[in-house]
């Protein structure tokens, strides 16, 4: 199922293979009841509903 989705993504010009996988996986999906969190240096390049985490902030990787 993945696989399908991330090439129509790729296909409507969301990215390359990686950032559309990554992508995939931060939406709400049947099989994932969780909240999926998108790491990414660009919040903005993301549509509402998708939940993003600036990882700019230097406390971010553990630096202070």
């Amino acid at each position: 199922m993945a696989t399908v989705s991330v090439g129509t993504m790729i296909r409507d010009g969301y990215g390359g293979p990686d950032s559309c996988h990554a992508l995939y996986c931060a939406l709400p999906r049947p099989e994932c009841t969780g909240i999926s969190i998108l790491l990414t240096g660009n919040e903005d390049a993301y549509r509402p509903g998708v939940v993003t985490v600036d990882i700019g902030p230097p406390g971010m990787l553990g630096f202070h």
